[in-house]
């Protein structure tokens, strides 16, 4: 790998990877505007669906998005129930907006005064180097019975596989990219349980779920190659579907 070092664990199947000295991935704002503008200008708005049924079945009023990015969730929460008390974090420079406060600080670092019912964390987890000390976080922030709803990449799926086996096969262009710098910590299904068990969660609920086509950001170099990788994405999300191994996965872990 050009940029990072890649490890894997035997017992959980969980990846992770070293970043190499002076490769660190940068959160500014062509990070938001052109690497994923697809996902940021494409929201999974049937993934927001399942965020806002959890605060509602739990009468959930504080809720916190860790890594809210460009805040889409947290309109989309405010659109529907303009009551929530929603709050954002982020390294970005996003401003708050219709009663949403933003904290543009690390969730880890930051001060914090208040607690929440339900935290969020959608595409970020895998992001974070201090894994442990992040979740540990999440749990002192919930309150009593609160719900960390978590979202990541699941490194178990059909998509993760097959760019391992071309790899193999001399193909290594699908691997360095799922596996670049950006993520530094690739969860199968059994690490992220593992973790959140560990830190004194329950789980409630599992998600097994793709991301709407149009979100990803479909690495080519020309028109028939960028059609090529978005049928074979396609094939691969269907596959994902139908045995269990999806590209994504989310959890909804209630602080007992």
């Amino acid at each position: 790998m050009p940029d990072v070092f890649l490890f894997s664990c035997d017992d959980c199947n969980h990846r992770f990877s070293l970043i190499k000295d002076s490769h660190e991935e940068e959160y500014d704002k062509d990070y938001y505007l052109n690497k994923h503008k697809n996902w940021f200008e494409n929201p999974d708005f049937e993934l927001y669906e399942k965020v806002a049924f959890h605060i509602s079945e739990a009468s959930s009023r504080t809720i916190l998005d860790v890594g809210c990015g460009n805040a889409n969730l947290l309109r989309f929460l405010h659109t529907k129930d303009p009551n929530l008390d929603l709050t954002g974090i982020d390294l970005s420079s996003v401003q708050g907006f219709e009663n949403v406060k933003i904290i543009n600080q690390s969730f880890i670092d930051h001060n914090w005064t208040s607690n929440y019912d339900l935290i969020a964390s959608l595409a970020t987890i895998e992001h974070i180097t201090e894994i442990e000390k992040f979740v540990n976080k999440v749990y002192e922030k919930l309150n009593s019975n609160g719900l960390f709803f978590v979202m990541t990449m699941n490194d178990d799926s059909i998509l993760y596989k097959t760019a391992r086996l071309l790899r193999k096969l001399g193909f290594p262009k699908p691997f360095n990219r799922l596996y670049d710098k950006h993520h530094v910590n690739h969860f199968s299904h059994q690490s992220l349980k593992k973790l959140l068990i560990s830190k004194g969660f329950k789980i409630k609920t599992i998600y097994l779920h793709n991301v709407p086509l149009k979100s990803l950001d479909i690495e080519h170099s020309n028109f028939l190659e960028y059609h090529i990788n978005k049928v074979s994405v396609s094939i691969l999300f269907l596959l994902g579907l139908l045995s269990g191994k999806t590209y994504l996965q989310s959890i909804v872990a209630q602080r007992e």
